[in-house]
């Protein structure tokens, strides 16, 4: 699974199209081991580690940032769909909220 790079966060269970692009476009960045992920008024930065669970590569994710003023963390997955380019997983909020999450390779920039 080939993740560095920008991605388009194209859906949530929790939060709909219009919240998730309400400061900037919803985008998830990886390098080799972090990244960022900016939707509605959050804005996070993770801890990236991939590993293999059976025949599953999993990309985990710790996270420490803000939502508007008050500091957020937690953690989440993505996992490769059988479409090459589409990720999904789930997002953990810590004493908060989770959803699903879905997202895709960006080929044109956010």
């Amino acid at each position: 699974m080939s993740y560095v790079g920008k991605w388009r966060i194209i859906e949530t269970s929790a939060w709909d199209t219009k919240y998730l692009d309400e400061s900037e476009d919803a985008s998830v960045e990886f390098t080799k081991e972090s990244g960022t992920m900016i939707f509605g008024y959050v804005h996070i930065e993770m801890d990236v580690v991939k590993e293999k669970i059976g025949d599953i590569e999993i990309l985990g994710y710790s996270f420490v940032g803000n939502d508007e003023d008050d500091e957020v963390s937690g953690w989440g997955w993505f996992r490769q769909t059988q479409t090459k380019d589409e990720m999904e997983g789930n997002i953990y909020f810590r004493y908060g909220e989770n959803s699903e999450i879905r997202i895709a390779r960006n080929k044109k920039g956010c």
